[in-house]
């Protein structure tokens, strides 16, 4: 009786581990959702965005992985309800926008200008605006940032709640006792923004995808190379993406802090 007691305490510990395997992130974006806003007019009908909501283009390094990643927002989208609009609509609202309004981003300064920006987003969601069976655009851009890895044990370099080991290249994946780890490297962070077709904001947020550089055991200088194949994890794509739309969309094993449930008072005085 005895033994099948330790037994039933051992499977419970084994399956309360699981269910709390995942990991707290300190990094994770301090996302925006308008609550009252999505509660009042629930979205389904929304349209992708071709373009980036900062007005900058992606950096070029990240040009060839957009529409692999636009892709599958839309799957992850479309799996949790939502239906698209054709994205046509979206390009021939920006291109009549740009028309009138002229182009915002000069290539030579790499400056947008803000005031010719918020013309041409106004022009473009208004144009969406009148079809009236849009609920809401969808911005994904891809970024670009400076991240570190970490001197500890498995030298994971964190943010945007993810954590990446590094990566290495070449017949060996060892690395020299004494790498230096400080180095800055990039890493890819998709950020979502999403408004109405009237300029509401409705939400806000970002989710690390992967790193861009990695250790090539080939070369004898010990520091970071651009890698060669650019976010070709799938899995690392969609891992950013859940991040990106949670609490949109609430991510299964999320990695930030969730909020502490709100104590009885009246108990707690008895």
């Amino acid at each position: 009786m005895r033994l099948s007691f330790l037994i039933l305490v051992l499977v419970g510990a084994v399956l309360s581990t699981g269910c709390s395997s995942t990991e707290y992130n300190p990094t994770t974006y301090d996302y925006f959702i308008s609550r009252d806003q999505l509660k009042q007019k629930p979205i389904k009908n929304v349209i992708l965005a071709s373009v980036n909501v900062s007005g900058e283009p992606t950096r070029s390094i990240l040009r060839d992985s957009v529409d692999k990643v636009d892709a599958q927002v839309v799957d992850y989208l479309e799996s949790n309800g939502y239906s698209f609009a054709p994205s046509h609509l979206f390009d021939n609202a920006w291109r009549q926008a740009l028309l009138s309004f002229g182009n915002f981003y000069d290539p030579t300064t790499g400056k947008v200008d803000r005031v010719a920006w918020q013309q041409v987003m106004s022009a473009t969601l208004q144009s969406l605006a009148d079809r009236k069976d849009i609920d809401a655009v969808v911005f994904t851009d891809l970024l670009e940032h400076d991240i570190q890895h970490s001197p500890g044990m498995k030298h994971y370099a964190r943010w945007y709640g993810v954590s990446r080991e590094p990566a290495t290249e070449g017949p060996t994946s060892s690395v020299p006792t004494d790498f230096n780890w400080t180095q800055i490297i990039k890493g890819a962070t998709l950020m979502v923004t999403i408004y109405t077709t009237d300029g509401t904001p409705l939400f806000s947020s970002r989710g690390g995808i992967d790193t861009l550089h990695s250790i090539d055991s080939r070369k004898s200088q010990k520091s970071f190379v651009r890698r060669k194949k650019i976010l070709s994890r799938s899995s690392n794509i969609q891992e950013g993406i859940e991040l990106a739309f949670h609490p949109m969309i609430v991510m299964k094993h999320y990695p930030g802090k969730v909020p502490a449930a709100p104590t009885n008072q009246a108990a707690t005085t008895q």
